[in-house]
C-alpha cells in the first residue's frame, strides 16, 4: 500500500513508524483559518481532512494519513503559538489547571473517494507555574510549533503534574487510534442489501457471511457497499462506504442537526414506512418475547400521529460550551464501535418541539452569556448550565420554561424573566431549578417560580389539564387523545363502569373517560401527580373519580379498594414488577387495558397475564414518536372463560 504521511512533523514521522514502517512524507498546504467549526474536536477533525484531502488531490491512489493536535481549555481552542509573548500567555493560562488534548486524524484516498476520521483525547494538569519557570522555558525551542506552546515529550515541561489518556496523543499522533482506523479503512467492502430496522436502537439490518450486521447510515430497502468494522461474535457492526442504489423509501431528513443530533434517527425514511416498521416490530417483539401468535389477536392498524413535526409537548435540552460560548441541543448519537463523547449538539430550534424553541433558544443562550457563567459537564463536575425543560400546551400555545442550574446563591435570575416577558414568544410560566448532582439527569431537588402561573394548560378533547413542572403528562398530546378514545370505545364494548387506573399520573385516562363510566379510581406513587390529578378533577368538575397516593406494590398496605370491573395500566417504561403483578392478579378484575411505551415490557408482561388466566383479545399500536424509533402499544386482555 503506498502510504502518505500529511505532515511535516518529526515527531508524527516517528511515532507511524510504530504502525507502518514504509511510508512516504508531503507536507500539506492548508489554511486553517478556512475553518469555522467552534467546537475543538470537531475543529481538529475537520482541519485534519482538509489536510489529507490536499496532499490526496495530488496523489489519487496513496491512502493519505492526516493530523492536527489541538489544546482546549475551557471550550476555547488554543493551537500554535505565534511568537515567544504568545507562548508564556497560554503557558499562563493553563498554570495549575486541567486541560484537554485534542488529535483528529483522517486516512483518506481520493481514487474511490473513501476517508475515515477520529480522534483521541487526553487530560493534561498543569502544576502552577511560577513566572520565573516559564521564562525559563520559553528561553529554548521547545514552545515553537506546538498546539498549547509545550513539548511533553522532551521531559524539560517540568509543570506537568498528571496525563489522563494517551501520552503519544499529547506528543501529536495517537499510534494506537491511528492503528486502528488505519485496520477499518483497509478491510474489503461487501455488497448488501438492508432487509430490515434493529429496534430500539434504529440500526439498519443486513447479511453478510452469514451473520446479522448491524449498519449506520442506512435505510431500509437500501443496497449498499459496507465494511464490517466489528465483530461481537453472533453478530457484526458495520459502515455504509457506499450507496449502490437508494431505498424508495429513503427521504431528505429536514432538519440541519440530523445525523448529529441524537434526537431523530429515522428522519431519513418516509413516515408511511416508519409506521409501517413500527408495526412490524411490536408484532415481532409479542411473538419472540411473550410467545403470542398475531393470528389470533383482533388487530387494529397503526394509529399514527396527527403531525409529524412539532408534535412533543415536552422536551429536555442540555447545555453545552462551545469554544467558551454556551450553546443549547441535545446529546449527539452514540456507535457501538465509537466511545461516546456526550458532546451536545447544538440546535437553533427542535423540529419535533416547537416553532417557538427557534425564538426562545437564542434569549436563553444570550442570558447565559451575559452571566458570564459555563455549562455544566458530567464528566467533571464542573459548570453551572446544566438543562432547559421546555413545556408546551399543544391546543393552547401556552409555554413552560424550567432553566435547571447548580446552586448558586448570588445568581440572579430576574433578567431572563425580563427578557421573556418582553420578547416575541410569550412564556405563562417560567422555573429556576437548582440541581447539585454529578450525574447527568434532570432533578427538581429545588424549585423557584419566577413567571406567571406555576403551572400550563393543556386541552384534551372536552377537558382542560393543568400541567406543572413535575406532571407526567403523554409527550405527544393529540395522538394520546386519539389512544384515550379507543380506551373509551373498549370500556363501552366491555360494558365497563367501574375502573381502576393504575400509574395513573395526572389523571389524564381516568378524567378523560369519566363521563362514561359511573366510578373511576386512579392511584400513582408521586403525591404531585395525585394532588395535580385531583385539580383536574375540580376545574372539569368531575366529581365520580377519586385519587390515591400509593405503590402499586403495596396497593393493598395505603390504598381503600372497591370492587372494579376494569383495569387501566400505563405503567413507566421498565413495565410492571413481580409484586406489582400479583397485586393485580389478587384484585380478579374481569378485564384489562394495558398501555405501554416499551414493546419488550408489554410482551414479557402480557405472557405473564396470559398464564395466569387472561387472555390478549385487541392490540393497538400508536405512533406517539414519529422520527424515532419509539412507539406506544395497547392491548385489551380478558379473564378466559
Amino acid at each position: 500500500m503506498n502510504i502518505i504521511l500529511a505532515s511535516a512533523s518529526p515527531r508524527r514521522r516517528e511515532l507511524l513508524k510504530k504502525v507502518v514502517q514504509d511510508f512516504s512524507v508531503v507536507e500539506p498546504d492548508v489554511n486553517e483559518q478556512d475553518i469555522r467549526e467552534n467546537d475543538p474536536v470537531l475543529f481538529a477533525v475537520q482541519a485534519s481532512a482538509l489536510k489529507a484531502k490536499n496532499v490526496g488531490e495530488k496523489n489519487p491512489s496513496a491512502t493519505v494519513i492526516a493530523s492536527d493536535t489541538v489544546v482546549s481549555i475551557e471550550g476555547r481552542i488554543i493551537g500554535k503559538p505565534a511568537d515567544r509573548k504568545e507562548a508564556g500567555d497560554i503557558l499562563r493560562s493553563l498554570s495549575g489547571k486541567k486541560h484537554k488534548v485534542i488529535t483528529g486524524i483522517a486516512v483518506y484516498r481520493k481514487e474511490d473517494d473513501r476517508m475515515l476520521t477520529d480522534y483521541d483525547l487526553t487530560y493534561v494538569t498543569f502544576n502552577r507555574i511560577e513566572e520565573p519557570e516559564i521564562e525559563e522555558y520559553l528561553s529554548g525551542e521547545d514552545y515553537k510549533d506546538k498546539a498549547g506552546g509545550y513539548a511533553i515529550q522532551s521531559g524539560k515541561a517540568s509543570f506537568v503534574e498528571k496525563i489522563e489518556g494517551d501520552f503519544d496523543n499529547v506528543v501529536g499522533l495517537p499510534v494506537k487510534k491511528v492503528k486502528r482506523l488505519l485496520h477499518r479503512f483497509c478491510l474489503p467492502e461487501t455488497e448488501a442489501s438492508v432487509s430490515d430496522i434493529a429496534f430500539p436502537n434504529n440500526w439498519a439490518v443486513a447479511r453478510a457471511e452469514g451473520k446479522v450486521v448491524f449498519v449506520q447510515n442506512a435505510v431500509y430497502g437500501d443496497r449498499i457497499k459496507m465494511r464490517i468494522v466489528k465483530d461481537a461474535g453472533n453478530f457484526s457492526y458495520g459502515e455504509t462506504s457506499r450507496i449502490i442504489e437508494q431505498s424508495p423509501f429513503r427521504t431528505e431528513p429536514p432538519c440541519p442537526a440530523f445525523g448529529k443530533c441524537g434526537g431523530c434517527s429515522f428522519q431519513n425514511t418516509c413516515y408511511e414506512k416508519q409506521a409501517e416498521l413500527k408495526e412490524r416490530y411490536l408484532m415481532a417483539t409479542l411473538k419472540k418475547i411473550g410467545g403470542i401468535d398475531g393470528e389470533r389477536i383482533e388487530r387494529h392498524p397503526i394509529i399514527p400521529s396527527p403531525d409529524i413535526f412539532y408534535y412533543r409537548n415536552k422536551m429536555e435540552f442540555a447545555f453545552g460550551n462551545d469554544r467558551g460560548k454556551v450553546v443549547l441541543g441535545l446529546r449527539e448519537r452514540s456507535l457501538p464501535f465509537n466511545k461516546s463523547r456526550s458532546r451536545i449538539a447544538p440546535l437553533d430550534g427542535c423540529m419535533i418541539f416547537s416553532e417557538a424553541a427557534g425564538s426562545l433558544f437564542p434569549l436563553v443562550k444570550q442570558f447565559a452569556e451575559e452571566t458570564g457563567l459555563k455549562a455544566y459537564d458530567p464528566r467533571t463536575g464542573e459548570g453551572f448550565f446544566r438543562h432547559l425543560v421546555m413545556r408546551e400546551g399543544k391546543n393552547t400555545g401556552e409555554l413552560m420554561l424550567i432553566l435547571v442550574t447548580k446552586s448558586c446563591p448570588s445568581f440572579d435570575i430576574t433578567r431572563l424573566a425580563d427578557m421573556l416577558a418582553g420578547g416575541k414568544t410569550q412564556v405563562a410560566s417560567l422555573w429556576w431549578v437548582e440541581n447539585d448532582r454529578l450525574s447527568d439527569v434532570v432533578s427538581f431537588e429545588k424549585k423557584n417560580h419566577l413567571l406567571g402561573n406555576p403551572w400550563i394548560e393543556e386541552k384534551m378533547g372536552s377537558k382542560v389539564f393543568r400541567v406543572h413542572l413535575s406532571t407526567f403528562f403523554q409527550p405527544n398530546t393529540r395522538a394520546a387523545g386519539l389512544l384515550y378514545s379507543r380506551i373509551r370505545e373498549n370500556l363501552a364494548e366491555l360494558g365497563s363502569r367501574r375502573i381502576l387506573g393504575l400509574y395513573c399520573g395526572a389523571g389524564a385516562i381516568e378524567i378523560s373517560v369519566s363521563d362514561a363510566v359511573e366510578t373511576a379510581c386512579g392511584i400513582d406513587i408521586e403525591q404531585s401527580n395525585i394532588t395535580n390529578a385531583m385539580e383536574n378533577c375540580r376545574i372539569n368538575s368531575v366529581t365520580n373519580c377519586n385519587f390515591q397516593h400509593s405503590s402499586v406494590e403495596d396497593i393493598f398496605k395505603k390504598a381503600s379498594l372497591e370492587e372494579y370491573d376494569t383495569l387501566v395500566l400505563d405503567p413507566p417504561r421498565a413495565g410492571i414488577s413481580g409484586k406489582a403483578m400479583k397485586n393485580i392478579f389478587s384484585l380478579k378484575i374481569p378485564s384489562l387495558i394495558y398501555v405501554s411505551c416499551n414493546p419488550a415490557a408489554f410482551a414479557r408482561d402480557v405472557r405473564h397475564m396470559e398464564e395466569e388466566g387472561y387472555r390478549l383479545a385487541k392490540l393497538y399500536c400508536a405512533d406517539f414518536f414519529p422520527h424515532t424509533p419509539h412507539l406506544e402499544s395497547m392491548g385489551v386482555l380478558v379473564r378466559k372463560q
